[in-house]
């Protein structure tokens, strides 16, 4: 059965149907400047990733002798990070600020991923891991403290124990505007932070290796800074057939292929269906008849 996902560039309006695209920028940590030490994560070491506090967050790369991964192989690629959720004996927390391709849309829903693996030398597990969304980097805060902010997307269900696999973290969130940072960690203080000893041999804590950041709209986000001019494609996401509903007076719409070739001419496009079943996996192109006004990319999955 083919699918089919849209992006949709009319007078500002974002119409963006799936999690096609991350906009965390180095999301696996794979790009680094120079070989940082123990504890030296920051942007003089690791592209668009740095940390809010005097926590000792820590960086990993098998391409960095000195701190090649051991306890854990990376969820992807060569690099991860390592941060301490929780501290036993006195509060202390540690985390990771990265950058965000562009500022999130207002009023836009997106879908938040990472992935965290225990070290296997704590034997302390927690659950409230989580990402907080700002338009500026946090802090930079002169202490090790939990930072005391709400994050936009945590674990609060799952007990994160796992030592030998990576735990999936992710939600979903309303965007106020502006954000362009993601910062990743325990944002509760001990009291508030759920503490289970899951081991017998090693150090009290727990201390998290953070892999694979995902940043996206989620499916089915449709947001328009005019709402008089929207134009609203359904239903989402669209399988064989789709309908156009705008209130504005389109003309026919053209439907053409990577190469260039008309493969639809949808006349009267507005309010009636569409059907696209005769249209092979690929990418094509949707523009108005005289070549302006509309203009979309359109993804036919199979």
């Amino acid at each position: 059965m083919k699918r089919i996902l849209f992006t949709l560039l009319i007078l500002n309006i974002y119409c963006v149907i799936s999690q096609a695209q991350n906009l965390v920028l180095n999301p696996g940590l794979e790009s680094f400047i120079t070989c940082p030490g123990f504890g030296q994560f920051n942007n003089t070491f690791i592209d668009n990733w740095d940390k809010p506090s005097y926590g000792s967050t820590d960086y990993y790369n098998y391409g960095c002798p000195g701190i090649i991964p051991s306890q854990q192989v990376p969820h992807s690629g060569d690099a991860y990070a390592g941060i301490l959720g929780y501290n036993y004996g006195q509060e202390y927390r540690e985390y990771m600020t990265g950058m965000l391709t562009a500022p999130l849309i207002p009023g836009a829903t997106y879908y938040c991923e990472f992935y965290v693996s225990l070290n296997d030398g704590y034997i302390q597990a927690i659950k409230e891991i989580g990402a907080y969304f700002s338009a500026t980097p946090p802090g930079p805060y002169l202490n090790t403290l939990h930072i005391p902010v709400t994050p936009q997307v945590q674990n609060v269900v799952t007990l994160l124990d796992d030592t030998s696999t990576w735990m999936r973290i992710s939600g979903y969130f309303l965007a106020s505007g502006g954000e362009q940072y993601i910062t990743i960690g325990n944002f509760n203080n001990d009291t508030n932070t759920t503490i289970v000893q899951v081991g017998s041999v090693g150090s009290y804590g727990s201390y998290y290796f953070v892999d694979d950041a995902w940043v996206s709209l989620a499916e089915g986000t449709s947001v328009s800074e005019n709402a008089d001019d929207e134009i609203k494609f359904f239903p989402i996401p669209v399988h064989d057939s789709f309908r156009i509903n705008s209130n504005k007076n389109l003309s026919s719409l053209i439907l053409f292929n990577q190469l260039g070739e008309e493969v639809l001419i949808i006349d009267d496009p507005a309010n009636h269906e569409i059907n696209i079943t005769f249209l092979d996996a690929g990418i094509y192109f949707l523009q108005g008849s005289d070549g302006k006004n509309i203009s979309r990319k359109i993804v036919v999955k199979d």
